[in-house]
């Protein structure tokens, strides 16, 4: 015999609701992640060494939006993709771009100039490397 709603105790119909309401806000605040591509560009005739690291991050005024590391090979361009929320783009304020090159425990290589990008950029974008001041 199959029961009907009302026979049903309220505590467990309650607890229905509830976790429907959970359910449906977990995905409203779900993030949107996209991808950005963009070129490292080394100076001419840099040849990383074999435990070089290279950095890319997102950053607004606040700090970090995301960072991607790899480990960069030959003379560039180097490719890397960078994985973040949209809307946390959406709501930063002045992101830029930047990266780094790490080599032997040091930083020899930053962008000089952090580039700025919206949340409409879609790549590629190219970040040049410059050895360090």
């Amino acid at each position: 015999m199959p029961y009907h709603r009302n026979d049903l105790p309220r505590w467990v119909r309650l607890g229905a609701a509830v976790l429907t309401l959970m359910a449906l806000a977990g995905c409203a605040g779900s993030p949107d992640f996209v991808e950005l591509d963009t070129r490292i560009e080394p100076p001419v005739g840099l040849v990383p060494t074999q435990d070089a690291e290279l950095r890319v991050q997102l950053k607004d005024a606040s700090g970090p939006l995301a960072e991607t590391r790899s480990t960069p090979s030959g003379n560039g361009p180097w490719p890397v993709t960078l994985r973040f929320d949209r809307r946390a783009l959406e709501q930063a304020r002045s992101p830029r771009l930047t990266a780094e090159l790490r080599q032997q425990g040091s930083l020899t290589h930053v962008t000089a100039e952090p580039v700025p990008i919206s949340a409409a950029d879609t790549g590629p974008l190219s970040l040049p490397l410059d050895p360090r001041p």
